[in-house]
């Protein structure tokens, strides 16, 4: 196993390249430098060289994160991300701790944003490589990283290589020159640099004989050295996969014995390597049982095996040399091959980690494993994970031949396709489980209870009918369902995986019925939820002493065998009430309670829909700086798909947007929700979104208002049906005009039917109500392109100077009615109700100062 003399020089003796670490170094102020490349050009050896030389220079210091594929797990990468932080300030006891932390898999990107809050900034400079970015395809992860790379301090460099170009969630950094962008066109060698490389390792190249190695390698740093070490005279040659194959054949793979040979063969199906798996893989292998694991890696490494410790007893072959590795395997069979997948799948499972058992089981093939896996994984007894991480496994995991096997996966793949927004799917989806059903809970008696969850989600079907239904169903009682699986993490159970509208008609009736159904399933923690239900809907209904009465009976029927989710719910339609109700003191009280729980119970997949609604009121003081801040991490895709279970922070987006003054953003954004909660029946969605849609509009100008109205109105005639005020009273200041619009509109056509003038009175009164406690989410500010008429700034100008509409007629010489209409459509045009209120308006805005 010894290698040659000239294989460790040229593995000790690096090719210098001075032009590059110069180039890098113009580029160390950037907060990223990004270099992509084909494999074997040299990304990694010309990132270890100017690292090296930033240390000696400057006592840099530096963290090494070598990616595979088990990091497109969110909690895996940012995991990766945050013991690497953890390394280049190993005194930070805070980072210390939230990088070990036990909970960090349930919620990654809150304990992340948390590490680097707690990341100081420090004198010298830190450098963080992310090695091998290409192997991340989750799109999720590639969305957040800019995100952690812009939040990271002035004095770290982060550089990423990677075999791909940047990826859109990269293009504003790169846009701002936050970003430096390094291509293959940089690192391929020059003729200079091939003589030089050569030279230094021994052999003296002519001019010509350098311009052939360019020619055959097109300047590819593994072509060059596998030319070095071929000792060839002549380089005009066709260098291919099949040569270089043949060079690692022969160089490399005939100098060691079959015993090291089976061993790199048989562990090559792994990304990472530790000595508890190899020794795993080479069990079945009698000459290999004997040897040690943790020797055999360090002497391999030592050799310069193409393999490299990695830290913490890991160990990784470099990629180009683990490809040949399997081929070299898949020569002896595919069987053979097959079998190492599933052995390694059966590693992971036994310790439990089922996620990289999935991996590998799909490699194989190996459909009763992966169904194994994703029964352990997404058992509703299981413990919780986050939802992105869980959506990522089944995409990566579930197919039709695995499905057609173990058919009660089709229970995942519904429940993919609800949360994610994808109704066709889940409709398609449980249409066939419903039908396949009988002989799934024959293999899966556990699938009894998933189906009444499944059933409760489908939103064709009424809960009231399907609650009726599920009164036939024989259900197990030691079985209890996980709490999140019914109110997928959101604060508001009245609108959390269903939208429970069609309870206000006959309350006590239909939730006596859901607990006899449902609450056998959820057990002692539905007596929470049925306070939490009642109160809801009388909060939106706007009775907010009733309801506090039930919310805080929630928050006392509160155990500690509760769910932290569960807990979350109580409480939070408690601080609702309290914020609605004027009492902001005692409401933050409750939220600054919440805070603890979820920090008590390390439950920080919470915390996403707590910031969004801790953010809602500061937007409703049209406060731009948080909504610059939310924005800053959820941003809304005017693209993408919205998914359902991040619908309430999708609303905090759109409001974001409006206080922004974004408003043809705003409008596309709730276009979007607007169609996403009108397909799964959503009520107070529906509502939401219309009448944030209508201050859009009405902000937006440019013939807008009336389209405003037509929203709003559709908005007020479900409200009317329900009985609910709320979702208008919350709008406050923003709605106040409008209504009063409406409300004449309706009282001048005489509508006694869909939205009497009444209940617009009604809900105009709210709106005023609220205005008074907050400014709005635009503060009153201008409509966009708002223009006025020579006519116009003259009335408005004599208003400001305290004339009455009489005084504007005599001194403009014309008649009363026309100066009440010049009045009225200023009014309209400022956004205001009154006189006094309109001059206040134009002086702030400066209108007259031209």
């Amino acid at each position: 196993m010894k290698a040659t003399r000239m294989e460790q020089t040229t593995l000790a003796v690096q090719a210098p390249r001075t032009a590059l670490l110069e180039l890098l170094d113009s580029f160390s102020e950037k907060r990223m430098i990004y270099i992509h490349a084909p494999a074997g050009f040299g990304k990694t050896v010309l990132s270890l060289l100017w690292v090296e030389h930033r240390e000696a220079l400057s006592h840099t210091k530096r963290a090494w994160v070598s990616l595979d594929e088990y990091d497109n797990k969110t909690a895996e990468f940012c995991g990766r991300f945050v013991h690497a932080l953890s390394g280049l300030q190993p005194e930070n006891t805070v980072l210390r701790k939230l990088a070990i932390n036990t909970s960090f898999n349930t919620a990654p990107v809150e304990f992340t944003l948390r590490a680097l809050s707690a990341f100081r900034e420090e004198p010298n400079s830190n450098i963080l490589v992310l090695d091998d970015l290409h192997i991340i395809i989750n799109t999720e992860i590639l969305k957040l990283l800019p995100i952690l790379l812009k939040r990271l301090p002035g004095s770290c460099t982060v550089l990423l290589l990677s075999r791909m170009a940047p990826p859109d969630s990269f293009s504003e950094m790169v846009a701002k020159e936050e970003a430096a962008v390094m291509d293959a066109g940089h690192l391929i060698f020059s003729r200079e640099e091939v003589k030089l490389f050569f030279s230094k390792n021994g052999r003296h190249l002519s001019t010509q004989q350098a311009n052939d190695i360019v020619a055959a390698t097109g300047g590819w740093a593994i072509g060059i050295r596998a030319l070095l070490l071929s000792q060839r005279k002549s380089y005009n040659i066709d260098l291919t996969d099949r040569y270089l194959d043949n060079f690692l054949k022969t160089h490399v793979w005939e100098r060691w014995n079959d015993q090291p040979r089976n061993f790199m063969m048989l562990v090559s199906v792994a990304e990472e390597l530790t000595p508890e798996l190899c020794e795993w893989l080479t069990s079945d292998e009698k000459a290999l049982r004997k040897l040690s694991g943790t020797e055999i890696l360090s002497r391999l490494a030592r050799e310069n095996a193409f393999l490299r410790a990695t830290g913490n007893n890991t160990y990784r072959f470099h990629d180009l040399f683990r490809q040949f590795l399997i081929h070299m395997l898949e020569e002896h069979g595919e069987k053979i091959l097959k079998k190492q997948w599933d052995r390694a799948g059966d590693f992971y499972y036994g310790k439990g980690d089922y996620f990289r058992a999935v991996v590998y089981y799909v490699k194989g093939e190996n459909n009763d494993g992966i169904a194994e896996s994703l029964y352990c994984m997404y058992d509703y007894s299981s413990s919780y994970a986050s939802i992105e991480d869980t959506l990522y496994s089944i995409h990566s995991s579930v197919s039709n031949p695995v499905v057609e096997k173990h058919p009660f996966l089709l229970e995942v793949q519904a429940w993919s396709a609800f949360v994610e927004g994808r109704a066709n799917d889940f409709e398609k989806y449980m249409d066939k489980y419903y039908k396949m059903f009988p002989q799934i809970v024959l293999q899966r008696p556990r699938s009894v209870i998933v189906l009444a969850l499944l059933r409760c989600a489908d939103y064709r079907k009424s809960l009231i009918h399907t609650t009726k239904t599920l009164r036939k169903i024989p259900f197990i009682g030691n079985i209890r369902a996980f709490t999140p699986s019914v109110s997928q993490n959101m604060p508001l159970f009245h609108r959390s995986s269903r939208d429970l509208s069609e309870y206000v008609f006959d309350t006590e009736k239909n939730i006596s019925l859901l607990e006899k159904t449902i609450g056998a399933i959820i057990g002692e923690e539905f007596n929470v939820m049925k306070e939490c239900i009642n109160a809801g809907l009388l909060y939106e209904k706007g009775n907010l002493d009733e309801a506090r009465e039930y919310a805080l009976a929630a928050c006392a029927d509160i155990s500690n065998r509760c769910s932290a989710e569960i807990k979350f719910c109580a409480m939070m339609i408690l601080a609702s009430i309290l914020f609605a109700n004027g009492q902001n003191t005692d409401a933050n009280k409750i939220t600054n309670n919440v805070k603890e729980m979820i920090e008590s119970h390390n439950a920080l997949y919470l915390l996403g829909n707590l910031r969004a609604y801790l953010f809602r009121y500061k937007l409703y003081e049209g406060d731009k700086d948080a909504a610059k801040e939310w924005l800053k991490i959820y941003d809304g895709s005017l693209l993408d798909d919205l998914k359902f279970y991040e619908l309430y922070r999708h609303f905090t987006t759109a409001r974001a947007y409006i206080v922004m003054g974004n408003y043809a953003n705003a409008v596309l954004f709730l276009k979007k929700l607007l169609g996403l909660s009108e397909r799964y029946k959503r009520t107070l969605d529906i509502m939401e979104a219309r009448i944030l849609l209508a201050i859009a509009y009405w902000k937006k100008g440019q013939g807008g208002q009336t389209i405003a109205l037509d929203y709003l109105e559709q908005a007020v005639v479900t409200a009317h049906e329900y009985g609910y005020t709320q979702v208008f009273a919350n709008e406050g200041a923003e709605l106040v005009n409008m209504l009063q619009r409406l409300q004449k509109r309706a009282v001048q056509l005489s509508c006694t039917g869909d939205a009497p003038a009444g209940f617009i009175k009604t809900l105009y009164i709210a709106a005023i109500a609220n205005a008074k406690r907050s400014k709005g989410l635009t503060g009153g500010r201008m409509p966009k392109n708002l223009t006025f008429t020579e006519k116009q700034k003259t009335v408005m100008k004599l208003l400001c100077e305290g004339c009455s509409r009489t005084q504007i007629a005599e001194k403009m010489e014309l008649k009363p009615y026309t100066v009440k209409s010049h009045v009225e459509l200023i009014y309209r045009k400022l956004d205001v109700s009154g006189g006094v209120e309109a001059v206040l308006k134009i002086k702030e805005s400066g209108l007259l100062n031209d």
